[in-house]
């Protein structure tokens, strides 16, 4: 926790009047009860009994002005008495207890169950037969090779998960909303999780509530009720209702204290008690606070859009009803061929009955256990694992670069954004801004402004700059607004107008705040001097809205001069052109008043006296040109978003290269709401600077380009993008945790970059089209692994000796195998291919930096289905291809080849692996030119790639007995290579 002193300014209390009543000093399980229902109940009567908010506060131990004392041990009494803020806590997930879960589940997969009875039936009839040391030999293999399915599925579904798990403990690390509290009298900023019951919590404009409680002071503090669909926080905020509900304004003051936990503060300021933390409000309230109940893990359905899901849940089906298929086909065959074979052989003991029916069980429990094995070949539990793979590691990636996307499933939007808008604030310009030009009446001060300017003038500019912003008192010093504006203004007229901090806060009472209006462009201070008892209200905002409410202006000698007709056009071109320089202009006023006026808007902004105007220099970020340039390469149209006039706005977006010097590049704010709905529709796309934007007109804009069918990227700077955001296909924002107005944003936002950097919006959207690119990269590779080794599996088990169903020559016949319980296809060599086709080739394939050649394409279209009619030739193609020459070599071997059966076996399985070797190159730029693009910085792929052939080569001629597989000379070493190699060649020319 990091200090942040605070300004010290004067307020107003705006404590309840209360009944006198007993103080109850010594706390007791009641007070608990009740002090952690006040807020909920919103009870009056509760207060009263107290003795007021300050009876509250004796009750918790805490001071109004010091806080708790913030030490470890009352921190840890605190917590242990009243619970901890902290919703969802992350606690590290039992490793064992979740494998043990997956584990059963894959067990209790049917076709794992009949594999596991075949084996078990096995050993059983084999004990009999050949005794323990006989049958051990046979079977370990198969034992083996189940447990190893078992748990490469079990480990295949919690990686997932834990991989959840640790992106959600690092995104709470990272992107916890964080407060200002006071603890022994220095205010802090602190994690919202970290919050106790008894902190003094300071609030402004965007924060969050973070927990239940009192107001104690504050200036015209307004809230959005968000209750109704209450907020998850703790470890983040998750806008829920923001998107989906329609906020209620709540004005909190004397007659309503009460503040609720996950609401946001749209203006004014405040200090509050916290009476209840999310604990104690969870368990108030029945809800479970089970950790493996709060942290269950994500649905599919969360990691993809639906559509996809669907696209894959089909894809699922089909290939597993066809594996189905050819399982049923296969034991059909096998029955028949063995049912035939019987008939025609000679029993030498038909009167052995026991015999006969040992032998015709353990051959249906190997038909059983062959077609299971098929069955098994179509599964595609990778095509899930590699979606979740993708999303985890791409979120994590991007976690790193300070990159928090809240929303798995939003990738797919993100690959299809083809236009962004953006705030100037945090996107285009840097938050340090420079004074440029300084303004008292019509004369231009350049230097030395103390010495130009009359002290009352003076006086009345560091009034204005000094108490137009209002933080809680403390001990502490007075410190910088956290605006970017006002700390530039703050900054400079300590610097430059020698404003005097202390002075002003012992000489001035600030009554009310009005805070900034992103509508009305202006800001205000009610103010009392103490010196005089006389009463100042002061604004300051948009030149144009702030001229047109002045009668009167400063000279620099300090007398008051009524404008006519020429001083009113002449300061209004000296705002011209400033806006034409691209300056912000900001314009100050004054009038005298009353406390009966009390801010009356038809009267306190009427017959001001203007004091001056500030003009600031928006200081272009050095990337944004690159930025601009790569966008529009990248196919993607920006559209600057500002509440700045029409002259600032156009010359900061000819600056950035934005303006193509069209008609209708630049529209403002009011003329684009009075265009009528088609005019709009229209226009939109030739807009690149909407100006003099209020909320309302910056929402309108989305939804307009909603409505043209465009998917909208929408990146937030201010508390007046809020709206945008949410109606943006993608919403986002630049949240650095100094700037407390950011958590309204946060909250509203889909993805939420800690860094002010436009570059990483870029970053996103390549990672975005990278997901997308790499889940259909891999859908297209294991449709054509599987497709081929369901065929293949097939033919070779229901014509092991080639077209002839029976060959008494043939090392391992049909009824051999099922007779003495020996699968035709080794378990070993399922469990290697299913190993090549789930976690190698999703490594291989996805865990690798997203292409720079993805942003020089066009954006993806939003209706585009995952399987294309590109993919759809690919895998047809290949497939074909490897399905031909494999068939090739087993109807053909024995002849062409002069192979033995376990050499031809081998030979293509051992083609098999390698064509799906080349298949992981083709398939992981299979929209590429260029096979080998960018391949020599892949050090992981290239590792990979080793890895398989190097096991596959210790499989071939070493585990000869573990892997059902028979040693192959290098003339057929060459043969397998040169087959696989011909896939490269024939994706080149499908391209």
């Amino acid at each position: 926790m990091s200090e942040n002193h605070l300004p010290d300014a004067t307020y107003v209390d705006v404590e309840e009047e209360v009944e006198s009543a007993p103080l109850m000093t010594e706390p007791s399980q009641a007070d608990d009860h009740e002090v952690k229902n006040i807020v909920r109940t919103e009870s009056k009567k509760l207060i009263r009994k107290f003795g007021g908010v300050d009876g509250v506060m004796r009750v918790l131990r805490t001071d109004r002005e010091n806080g708790i004392s913030g030490d470890p041990n009352d921190i840890e009494y605190r917590m242990k008495r009243f619970g901890s803020n902290d919703s969802n806590p992350y606690t590290k997930i039992y490793l064992v207890k979740d494998f043990h879960r997956c584990a059963v589940k894959a067990i209790r997969d049917p076709l794992i169950v009949i594999l596991l009875m075949y084996t078990i039936v096995c050993i059983c009839f084999g004990i009999k037969k050949h005794g323990v040391i006989g049958v051990w030999p046979e079977r370990e293999t198969h034992l083996l090779s189940i447990v190893s399915v078992v748990i490469f599925s079990a480990v295949t579904n919690l990686w997932p998960i834990e991989q959840n798990y640790v992106f959600s403990a690092a995104k709470n690390q990272v992107y916890s909303p964080q407060v200002d509290v006071v603890r022994n009298g220095v205010w802090v900023k602190i994690p919202v999780s970290e919050v106790v019951v008894g902190d003094i919590v300071y609030l402004k404009p965007g924060d969050q509530v973070p927990a239940d409680g009192l107001c104690i002071d504050g200036h015209s503090l307004h809230l959005e009720d968000l209750t109704s669909d209450h907020l998850t926080k703790g470890s983040g905020v998750e806008a829920k209702s923001l998107r989906t509900n329609s906020a209620r304004r709540v004005e909190v003051g004397e007659e309503n204290p009460f503040l609720l936990a996950g609401n946001m503060v749209t203006a004014g300021y405040a200090r509050i008690v916290v009476t209840a933390v999310e604990k104690s409000i969870t368990e108030e309230n029945g809800q479970p606070q089970h950790p493996q109940q709060q942290q269950q893990p994500p649905s599919q359905a969360t990691w993809m859009t639906r559509r996809h899901v669907r696209e894959l849940e089909n894809l699922a089906y089909i290939i597993g009803r066809c594996g189905k298929a050819f399982a049923v086909l296969t034991f059909v065959c096998f029955l028949v061929r063995f049912c035939t074979q019987a008939n025609d052989q000679e029993s030498t003991n038909r009167d052995d009955k026991e015999a006969d029916f040992v032998e015709f069980f353990i051959a249906v429990v190997g038909m059983m256990g062959t077609s299971a094995v098929i069955a098994l070949t179509s599964s595609l539990e990778g095509l899930v694992l590699a979606v979740k793979s993708t999303l985890a590691y791409s979120m994590r990636s991007l976690l790193h670069q300070q990159v928090l996307i809240k929303r798995p499933s939003l990738c797919h939007r993100v690959a299809s954004v083809d236009t962004i808008c953006f705030n100037k604030i945090g996107t285009l310009t840097i938050d340090s801004l420079e004074v440029k030009e300084f303004w008292v009446g019509l004369n231009d001060i350049e230097e030395a402004p103390t010495d130009l300017i009359a002290p009352s003038v003076l006086e009345l500019l560091h009034q204005a700059i000094g108490l137009n912003i209002t933080q809680p008192r403390s001990s502490s010093t007075f410190a910088t607004p956290l605006s970017p504006t006002e700390r530039a203004i703050f900054d400079w007229a300590t610097r430059e107008l020698k404003m005097d901090k202390e002075s002003l806060r012992e000489g001035c009472t600030v009554l009310k705040i009005e805070p900034f209006n992103p509508v009305k462009k202006c800001s205000g201070v009610l103010i009392s001097k103490k010196n005089d008892n006389t009463f100042h209200v002061h604004w300051k905002g948009a030149p144009d809205l702030i001229l047109q409410r002045c009668s009167h202006y400063y000279g620099t000698g300090g007398k008051s001069i009524m404008f006519d007709r020429n001083t009113r056009e002449m300061v209004k071109l000296t705002t011209k052109r400033m806006a034409e320089k691209g300056l912000r202009c900001i314009a100050f006023a004054h009038r005298k008043t009353s406390i009966e006026e009390h801010f009356n808007f038809n009267s306190a902004r009427q017959q001001l006296t203007l004091i001056g105007l500030v003009g600031f220099d928006n200081l272009v970020r050095n990337e944004i040109a690159t930025v601009v340039k790569d966008c529009q390469r990248a196919g993607i149209n920006l559209k600057l978003v500002t509440g700045d006039s029409v002259l600032t706005a156009a010359a900061l977006a000819s600056r950035c290269g934005l303006l193509q010097q069209q008609p209708g590049d630049v529209v403002e704010g009011k003329q684009f709401r009075r265009f009528t709905t088609e005019e709009r529709l229209e226009k939109v796309d030739r807009i690149r600077v909407l100006a003099g934007a209020t909320p309302s007109d910056k929402s309108l804009l989305v939804q307009t380009l909603k409505e043209k069918g465009r998917v909208v990227a929408y990146v937030g700077g201010s508390v007046s993008d809020a709206q945008a955001i949410k109606e943006a296909n993608v919403g986002l924002c630049f949240g650095p945790a100094s700037e407390g107005r950011a958590e309204i944003l946060k909250a509203c936002s889909d993805i939420v970059i800690k860094d002010k950097k436009f570059l990483l919006v870029l970053e996103i959207l390549k990672w975005g089209r990278g997901f997308y690119d790499s889940i259909q990269t891999y859908t297209q590779f294991l449709l054509t692994a599987t497709s081929v080794d369901l065929v293949i599996d097939s033919a070779m088990t229901i014509f092991p000796n080639g077209f002839s169903f029976y060959h008494p020559v043939v090392e391992v016949s049909a009824q051999a195998s099922v007779a003495s319980g020996k699968l035709a296809i080794p378990v070993f060599q399922l469990l290697w291919v299913k190993f090549i086709l789930g976690l190698v080739a999703t490594l291989s394939v996805l865990i690798k930096q997203p292409s720079d050649d993805l942003m020089s394409e066009p954006p993806r279209d939003i209706n585009e289905p995952l399987m294309t009619k590109n993919m759809l030739r690919n895998i047809i193609a290949q497939a074909l291809y490897q399905i031909v020459v494999l068939l090739a070599i087993h109807f053909g071997g024995n002849s062409l080849l002069n192979l033995s059966y376990n050499e031809k076996t081998t030979l293509i399985f051992n083609t098999y692996v390698l064509c799906q070797v080349f298949m992981l190159m083709n398939a992981k730029l299979y929209d590429r030119k260029n096979i080998f693009q960018e391949m020599h910085s892949m050090k992981w792929f290239w590792g990979i790639i080793g890895f398989i052939i190097f096991l596959q080569v210790i499989m071939v001629e070493f585990w000869k007995s573990f892997a059902g597989t028979a040693r192959l000379d290098s003339r057929q070493w060459g043969i397998c290579f040169l087959i696989a190699a011909a896939s490269t060649p024939i994706s080149w020319l499908l391209r």
